[in-house]
């Protein structure tokens, strides 16, 4: 990455998590809002839904950094593939609960309820983020819905929040759920103004990526936010090995290629913004860039 080629202060393109960076198109900035009520009320339940790569998990490193900044306890659990013993363990080593992790369910469940006693008692409010909730085995499902049992027991104002992928929630916490969020991909718009400020804000003044180039992108990537991420930061070393310092639609063509599975090809067509309407665009280019 040759940041002194273009004279960035930073890549533009990182994929790590940094709040100051945060681009707030207008679904997501909503979303944020949205969150931000759940918490700032201490309403019991919210879930965050939208395709992977949409920025779920962004959100809620953001959610975290902002609850705790208004004094709440955060806990922040990543569920993919785990099963309700460790959900729990989780829970309680977020909480900072005196319980052995290794212990019985029921004894880690007595635990907490202790600790959320406690937290009740010096008016601590606890918010607990669950990510990639579509992943978890029923038994994690089941232990959501006991935490706010033993919140509701204690009188603790608990707030759990929960991303997936999944439209269909289970029914078994259907009735806890008092917000739902919907993230979407990004449309052309948010897509060029994404690029455009993520490489103003790396200190480079001028128009870096040419239309053409981010009609290309857009296409390819469906607005997926993480797709578009990545695939402006590959064009953009394409640039870079052709000794360009303007990306143009042929870096990205170049830039896809390689990205995607060996032995596939985009034409140069693919990418003129004309050349196929936008619902077979969309059709077409949905699984052309993994996540």
């Amino acid at each position: 990455m040759d940041l002194g080629f273009w004279g960035f202060r930073h890549w533009p393109f990182d994929r790590s998590f940094s709040a100051e960076r945060f681009f707030a198109s207008q679904q997501h900035d909503e979303a944020m809002a949205r969150m931000l009520f759940l918490v700032e009320e201490s309403r019991r339940c919210g879930i965050i839904v939208g395709p992977s790569g949409t920025g779920k998990t962004y959100l809620l490193k953001l959610l975290q950094q902002r609850s705790e900044r208004l004094g709440r306890l955060v806990v922040r659990c990543e569920a993919t593939g785990i099963e309700g013993e460790e959900f729990i363990g989780q829970i309680a080593a977020g909480c900072n609960a005196a319980v052995d992790p290794n212990a019985t369910s029921a004894r880690i469940l007595s635990g907490l309820r202790s600790r959320f006693a406690a937290l009740s008692v010096i008016r601590q409010p606890l918010i607990i983020l669950i990510d990639h909730f579509d992943q978890v085995e029923f038994r994690c499902q089941q232990a959501v819905w006991r935490l706010n049992q033993l919140a509701d027991a204690v009188g603790l104002k608990l707030t759990v929040v929960l991303a997936t992928r999944d439209r269909t929630f289970p029914s078994v916490l259907q009735d806890l759920v008092e917000l739902r969020i919907d993230v979407a991909p990004w449309n052309s718009i948010e897509t060029s103004q994404f690029i455009n400020s993520a490489v103003e804000r790396a200190g480079f003044p001028e128009v870096l990526f040419s239309d053409d180039a981010i009609t290309a992108i857009h296409t390819v990537t469906n607005g997926v936010p993480a797709r578009v991420v990545s695939l402006s930061s590959h064009s953009l070393l394409a640039a870079r090995g052709q000794d360009q310092l303007r990306v143009t639609r042929e870096c990205v063509e170049a830039a896809a290629s390689e990205l995607l599975p060996s032995g596939n090809h985009i034409p140069a067509s693919h990418f003129t913004s004309s050349a196929l309407s936008p619902s077979k665009r969309s059709s077409e280019s949905a699984g052309a860039l993994k996540r």
